[in-house]
């Protein structure tokens, strides 16, 4: 196995990133999307900050934040705003988050950082190739 790239003495700040990255970016909006276009930006795609297809006043099912089951309550969610379904078709879950939510610059770079060892995942090469072709070129300069 070749030698790795990265630096891996702090294995907390590594672990913490694969963790979020494997556990709480939202991955599957690619496959929810299906033939629609993309409304957001990736960065609210993946951090789950809106609408994937920006819709204004959307909903169909989803959560409610309301105590729908109270015991002894009868009819409460007549009373207390029920979800009303405004599905369109597309089969593409609604946000339920706040979209109107301004992040901060920290944010992104920290989106941009974790974008870039997303592209490595799974690298078996540790940011080499998968033999050892390059090795010759490195040891040629090297040399003199």
């Amino acid at each position: 196995m070749p030698r790795p790239v990265k630096n891996h003495d702090n294995a907390t700040e590594y672990s913490q990133t694969r963790f979020v990255l494997r556990d709480a970016w939202n991955t599957k909006y690619v496959k929810q999307l299906g033939d629609n276009k993309l409304a957001i930006t990736p960065f609210r795609a993946v951090t789950n900050s809106g609408d994937l297809l920006s819709r204004k006043n959307y909903s169909c099912g989803g959560a409610c934040q309301t105590p729908q089951s109270r015991p002894g309550l009868k009819g409460l969610k007549q009373r207390m705003g029920a979800i009303h379904s405004l599905c369109d078709g597309t089969n593409v879950p609604a946000a339920a988050c706040n979209v109107k939510y301004v992040y901060d610059s920290s944010n992104y770079t920290t989106y941009l950082k974790q974008r870039a060892e997303n592209r490595n995942y799974n690298d078996t090469s540790f940011g080499g190739d998968n033999s050892s072709a390059a090795q010759h070129a490195i040891r040629a300069i090297r040399r003199y």
